[in-house]
């Protein structure tokens, strides 16, 4: 009975190590979070360019060193448009893309219309895209045509919406061809500064619009601080010069909670926290302190935390005791070889630990013995 308890027991704690010592799966995150959802056209446009990938990497074919040179030349030739290299490359696609779904879907979609392109045994260098995803699934338009029917973006192809925008939809089955304007851009044909830019170049062929200076609100006549129409909150209008100053929050010295300190920043300011050394502070770190927090103490510029400066002094005293110790044993090693030598080493050594410990009593360090009770003047005399 106690046998079979025993093996129970070693039984429960082996499988237990095992549990334990298994590793979880790696789990791919991209599954987690699924991937921004792309445009149908998008999708396509995705889709061709895998299917090109694949056309690239099966281009050399899978026969390399035949019999004969001709032989290799006929498998080459056989592989080429047959079908086995078509499902080696429709086993490669939209492998590499992070939106492979939306690539699949498509792939699923165009499957027919793959095949019947590749039976026509097609030039490779011939638009995929255009008989694909325009003529036979239409999900695109050709370049600069919008919309379900593919109707022309208004306006002139060379110069849409002034270069200053896109037709919208441009390409896709969507969108109803107005402009839709770059940033600093406005109007129908996008040939307008928007609100906060300025007009600073214009010729027959291209206008261009830059954005107004920071402290400016309401539109501006230049790029500087004096051309604003208005200031910005956090400015003020210097009539002296006239121009948009930034105004200094920081010198409120109640601006901020105790703690913190002002930062002042253009157009604006910040309230930061102080060190933790400080007890209120004029700005960050240990030597800006109005005064040292609890546990820490002021020496020279700097609020340090008062064990650690217990710590810091014990730990030159045990490297000072340190070298004393060595310099005292290479005296004595010196000794048993030569008397004269060692003595003169000897006297060095000690004339340098007292010199040592009569400088650390004079700065209020700990030393071996109270020097004080000493008169080193007395030595000298003697």
């Amino acid at each position: 009975m106690k046998r079979m308890v025993l093996r129970v027991y070693i039984s429960v704690i082996f499988f237990t190590s095992v549990l334990c010592t298994v590793q979880p799966p790696n789990i791919n995150p991209g599954i987690l979070s699924p991937s921004k959802s792309l445009g149908e056209c998008q999708s396509c446009k995705l889709f061709i360019e895998s299917f090109k990938t694949g056309l690239d990497r099966t281009t050399r074919g899978k026969y390399e060193g035949g019999d004969a040179a001709w032989e290799v030349e006929k498998l080459k030739k056989s592989y080429k448009r047959s079908e086995m290299r078509l499902v080696d490359i429709q086993e490669g696609l939209c492998k590499e893309s992070k939106h492979s779904i939306q690539c699949h879907h498509i792939a699923e979609k165009a499957e027919e219309f793959i095949e019947e392109w590749w039976a026509q045994d097609p030039d490779e260098s011939d638009d995929l895209f255009k008989y694909i995803c325009i003529d036979k699934l239409q999900v695109c338009c050709p370049k600069h045509h919008f919309g379900k029917d593919c109707t022309p973006c208004p306006g002139d192809h060379d110069d849409l919406c002034s270069g200053n925008g896109k037709c919208r939809g441009d390409g896709t089955r969507k969108g109803n061809g107005t402009c839709l304007c770059d940033p600093g851009y406005m109007g129908e044909n996008c040939n307008q500064c928007s609100s906060g830019y300025y007009l600073s170049y214009k010729d027959n062929n291209k206008m261009l619009c830059s954005v107004c200076h920071r402290s400016c609100m309401g539109g501006c006549r230049g790029g500087t601080a004096k051309d604003c129409v208005a200031c910005k909150s956090g400015y003020v209008f210097d009539s002296e010069n006239s121009v948009c100053i930034d105004i200094n929050e920081c010198e409120d010295l109640k601006r901020c909670n105790a703690g913190q300190f002002c930062e002042n920043r253009l157009g604006s300011y910040a309230c930061i926290a102080c060190d933790k050394s400080c007890n209120g502070c004029y700005g960050g770190g240990p030597d800006l302190c109005r005064k040292c927090a609890k546990g820490y103490s002021k020496k020279g510029e700097l609020c340090i935390a008062d064990k650690e400066d217990e710590d810091q002094s014990e730990i030159l005293t045990t490297t000072r005791y340190i070298i004393y110790v060595g310099l005292l044993i290479t005296t004595v090693i010196l000794l048993t070889k030569s008397a004269s030598l060692g003595g003169i080493v000897g006297i060095a050594v000690i004339s340098y630990i007292v010199g040592a410990e009569y400088y650390c009593m004079i700065n209020g360090h700990a030393g071996l013995v109270n020097m004080k009770d000493f008169d080193l003047m007395q030595v000298f005399r003697t």
